[in-house]
């Protein structure tokens, strides 16, 4: 199958489903779950994924084929889904131990759900920066924000890198509130490299100042020629 039909396959799944690409037999003992628009990939991400494989024995990028809703008056995206999926699977492939992830849905509840279905006998780590560790506390993403995170927790530790000028004590409180904080821990990751964003890179690129040192050489090309392609 090829990755527009897969990519089409997901979007109709009315349940949370993961895929592997490309798709491989895998059956590790420990999972780690990292979820970003990749737009591109950065080294903040790979960072994460080389502190979070001190804890699984697979480290999964996630990419949502449903993606979340972006600030308003957000710019538009830098590089096409297919070339972030390709760039994607150029970087896990020289690197062993990582993994790119289809999801069908969002929300990380969501990538747990599919990944406990993918990965059925394996242990699962959400890993995240200190920014999305709010909006995992969150009750405006959720119908029934107790029963999805009490899902989540049940299946799934989480580990946050510390963001550069970020809070962690509200989120942090929640988790204490649900009950969840013992299954809350902080990954070791240089908070100035934890704070490297995507949005970073695009908006550096298209200022046209150099952002090589900010995204692995697999991501470089696409994302200057993407750049070059918007400067018309």
């Amino acid at each position: 199958m090829d990755l527009g039909a897969v990519l089409a396959d997901l979007r109709s799944s009315d349940r949370p489903r993961l895929v592997l690409w490309p798709e491989r037999e895998a059956a590790p003992a420990s999972v780690a779950l990292l979820a970003g628009s990749f737009d591109p990939v950065t080294n903040a991400h790979l960072e994460l994924a080389r502190a979070a494989a001190a804890h699984a024995e697979l480290v999964v990028l996630m990419y949502s084929v449903r993606t979340l809703p972006k600030d308003p008056g957000a710019a538009g995206p830098l590089l096409s889904e297919p070339e972030r999926i390709r760039v994607l699977a150029a970087v896990c492939d020289g690197r062993p131990g990582l993994a790119v992830g289809l999801c069908s849905h969002g929300l990380l509840a969501d990538h747990v759900a599919a990944a406990e279905e993918r990965f059925p006998t394996a242990r699962i780590t959400v890993v995240l920066g200190s920014d999305k560790l709010a909006q995992l506390f969150d009750p405006r993403w959720y119908d029934d924000p107790d029963a999805a995170l009490g899902a989540l927790f049940a299946a799934a530790d989480v580990r946050y890198a510390v963001r550069a000028g970020e809070d962690v004590d509200a989120a942090l409180a929640a988790a204490a509130r649900l009950g969840h904080a013992d299954r809350v821990e902080p990954l070791d990751v240089d908070t100035i490299t934890a704070a490297m964003s995507s949005r970073t890179v695009r908006e550096g690129v298209r200022s046209g100042r150099d952002v090589g040192g900010l995204v692995p050489e697999e991501a470089l090309g696409a994302v200057l020629a993407a750049a070059r392609r918007e400067a018309g």
